[in-house]
């Protein structure tokens, strides 16, 4: 199974290049084309880029893979009924790639049965590549690791969106108020940032799975903990905590339950 891992690998770091050199030449073009997704809550955008990138992505699978599942998100799901599914997002922080804000990434996992096996999440402009393998997750090939904080008041969060919370108050009262600081505006580099002990966790909703399918291996093999916030696996609703260690992990959902 480790070789076939490796297998894997190699060809998901190919396809992060493809996707990095098509971000590389349209990024902070103003010829970039926007369009508002359709029965969405928080007015998410979709580009040309997106498009193209995911596009590129699924037919070089296709190519390589014949038999197996694509889940994009753009381009929906393709059920070969295959225990192998690759789950694509092209620019996840479509908003800050439009902005030329460089906190946005490709990510790409694949999936085997019930576990997401591996991850990837590139973020071309400033050369950061995150990644797992069996033995551990990696950013630009250096080993990564979660930090140890567990007490809520020296906590650093992140969070893309405010406006992501339907009871943002309340949350703010009992949860966020309460720790060292909140970092907004992250997307997918927030998950990064705690998966390499920068931030000690991460809570957002209106989530996807395409948003964190990524996230779950690389996070979990640097040593931290990605759930929904009533501590089911990722998917389960659309809600997502991630946690540094286990002792923070039950105490924001300990808060978190009751905002479900």
């Amino acid at each position: 199974m480790e070789f076939e891992n490796k297998k894997y690998l190699s060809f998901m770091h190919k396809l992060a290049d493809v996707a990095g050199k098509i971000l590389l030449k349209n990024f902070k073009s103003k010829k970039i084309s926007k369009a508002l997704k359709i029965n969405n809550i928080r007015n998410e955008l979709v580009t040309n880029v997106d498009l193209l990138i995911e596009k590129n992505v699924r037919k070089l699978i296709q190519k390589k893979f014949p038999t197996h599942n694509i889940l994009g998100e753009e381009g929906g799901f393709d059920n070969k009924e295959s225990p192998y599914t690759w789950i694509i997002d092209p620019i996840d922080g479509t908003n800050a790639y439009i902005t030329g804000i460089p906190l946005f990434g490709f990510m790409l996992s694949l999936k085997y049965k019930n576990n997401f096996v591996l991850g990837i999440v590139d973020q071309p402009i400033v050369k950061e590549r995150y990644w797992n393998s069996i033995d551990g997750a990696y950013l630009n090939g250096k080993k990564i690791f979660t930090s140890s904080v567990n007490n809520l008041s020296k906590c650093i969060i992140t969070c893309t969106d405010p406006n992501m919370f339907v009871n943002f108050s309340p949350l703010n009262k009992d949860i966020f108020s309460k720790v060292n600081f909140v970092r907004w505006g992250t997307d997918v580099i927030g998950y990064m940032r705690c998966a390499e002990g920068l931030v000690d966790a991460v809570i957002e909703r209106n989530i996807k799975i395409w948003d964190v399918a990524a996230v779950e291996p690389i996070l979990t093999k640097a040593g931290g903990i990605l759930t929904t916030w009533d501590g089911k696996t990722i998917g389960e609703n659309d809600t997502v905590c991630a946690s540094s260690n286990e002792i923070l992990h039950k105490i924001l959902l300990k808060k978190l339950q009751k905002f479900l």
